[in-house]
């Protein structure tokens, strides 16, 4: 639901926000993260996909390789905007120009702890270095973004004359750092609100989440008329983090009405790529992109999700590139149960489906935390030979090579064996294009949306699981699986989704 008719002419919404993404520069000062170039040109075509108006792809000026980076990616001619940062120095005006930047993000401290202990300059100095460098900026022909660092923590006063001199001196928008996220949201807006309102400008809010407000305070920021948003995918950065991508995306849309250019079923793409890159992973029940966040074990929710998704989810799953999951605990009813089943290829009568509910609440009352495995072991016991599905994965290989993987699968079809070897640069991919392969041939239009890989806690048994999102002739189903390998997981997950398909089309299918 958009809260836009009671937010307006209560606050100054702008009718559009812009977003700069600055992933591959304050995100990649996260501890212990470092990419190579490879890597951050990946991330740059996936921030351009997703829409995201300025990237800000490095501080060119810090080393060769940072230099080349972002030079690198200024050539690839992407739709977004390409920035590096910039202190108040000509040598990384100089260096941001020549590596083709469209912008340069100029800044300088201009709080009472930052100009004594850090720059050891007055305020004076630190108006005449900022107007200069602003000045020098545009001479050499590129847009100008003027960041006031630790602007949360200066005489507000003096913030506005800085803003105001460098607007004089030719800055194209301005920015006011939370730096190291101390702000409230009430501080937030109403800065934001002066600072568009003495100097006319583009105002941007680059918040950091050392208290956990960065979200609330950036969203207050655009209340105050903020029309650029700093963010990074999943809200990486140092310390705590920075503003998340994915938070600020989804409310400004659902929850606020204002318009962005972000393409928001690519959202969950772009931050497992990040979380795949830098090695941060996920935390579970982050918002937007966690694994939990369109998860749902309590019965009661189940239920009213299977009727009416929106009963328990603000937005679909799908509007941002996710998929429901649906686990099984004492919590679970008979709904959660079927749903489960049916993503594993099952359909039982009720009568069976009460069975294997009785089974999973016993063993879950005994505080043991049942994996998918053990939920099919169970359904095996309960329907003895009705377990059989008309697909099935009976027996795989994978050989590695210098150059290539390959990945031989062989299925059972209705009684009959298929055969097909898949290739691809990694043991997954070979075994996706085996997939593929299988049942294109069964099938005819069939392809895989996305995928998500799980490292199981039961490493005894499988320590990996798998959703896969499958489309087959037009119809989206969603496959899950458990493996010894990566390989072996999504071949179960595809062949449990086409089990899927094939059963609610009730019909046969043959080769």
């Amino acid at each position: 639901m958009s809260w836009r008719s009671s937010l307006e002419g209560v606050y100054a919404l702008p009718s559009r926000v812009f977003f700069f993404d600055t992933t591959l520069r304050d995100g990649e000062q996260t501890p212990g993260v470092a990419l190579r170039v490879e890597e951050k040109v990946m991330i740059a075509e996936a921030l351009s996909d997703l829409g995201v108006d300025v990237i800000e792809a490095g501080f060119a000026v810090v080393s060769k390789g940072e230099y080349e980076s972002v030079k690198r990616i200024c050539g690839l001619g992407l739709s977004s905007k390409i920035c590096s940062l910039s202190r108040c120095e000509k040598r990384d005006v100089d260096a941001a120009v020549d590596a083709g930047c469209d912008w340069v993000h100029v800044f300088i401290a201009t709080s009472e702890l930052h100009m004594k202990y850090k720059l050891n300059m007055t305020r004076e100095q630190v108006v005449e270095r900022a107007v200069e460098m602003v000045e020098y900026a545009k001479s050499r022909g590129v847009v100008v973004h003027f960041s006031a660092e630790d602007a949360t923590r200066s005489d507000p006063e003096f913030l506005m004359e800085v803003y105001r001199r460098v607007r004089d001196a030719g800055a194209d928008s301005l920015d006011i750092p939370d730096t190291v996220g101390v702000a409230v949201p009430h501080v937030m807006r109403s800065l934001a609100s002066r600072a568009k309102r003495e100097t006319g400008l583009p105002i941007a809010v680059h918040c950091h989440d050392d208290m956990g407000l960065a979200t609330a305070n950036t969203l207050a920021g655009v209340e105050g008329g903020a029309e650029i948003v700093h963010v990074t995918v999943n809200g990486i950065g140092e310390r705590a983090g920075n503003t998340s991508l994915e938070e600020v995306a989804v409310a400004l849309k659902f929850l606020y009405g204002v318009e962005t250019g972000i393409r928001h079923e690519n959202i969950a793409r772009v931050s497992r790529l990040v979380a795949r890159l830098t090695g941060i992973p996920v935390p579970k029940n982050k918002a937007v992109v966690g694994e939990h966040a369109f998860s749902h074990e309590s019965g009661i929710h189940v239920h009213g999700v299977i009727n009416n998704p929106a009963t328990y989810e603000p937005i679909m799953p799908e509007q941002v590139g996710m998929s429901r999951r649906i686990v099984i605990g004492k919590h679970s009813g008979a709904h959660s149960i079927n749903t489960i089943l049916r993503q594993y290829g099952f359909v039982l009568e009720i009568g069976e489906v009460r069975a294997v509910l009785e089974r999973v609440k016993n063993v879950a009352d005994s505080g043991h935390k049942l994996s998918d495995q053990e939920l099919l072991q169970i359904v095996e016991e309960v329907v003895g030979s009705r377990a059989v599905r008309p697909v099935a994965l009976k027996g795989f290989q994978q050989i590695t090579t210098e150059h290539v993987d390959r990945c031989v699968a062989e299925f059972e079809v209705n009684g009959e064996t298929l055969r097909v070897e898949g290739v691809g640069d990694t043991p997954l991919k070979s075994a996706i294009d085996a997939s593929m392969k299988a049942f294109t041939n069964i099938l005819g239009d069939i392809k895989i949306v996305d995928y998500s890989l799980f490292a199981s806690p039961y490493e005894d048994r499988h320590p990996y699981e798998a959703e896969v999102i499958v489309r087959v002739n037009g119809n989206t189903v969603v496959g899950r699986g458990i493996g010894k390998t990566s390989g072996h997981t999504i071949l179960n997950a595809v062949s449990n989704a086409v089990n899927q398909y094939l059963l609610t089309q009730s019909r046969g299918v043959g080769r």
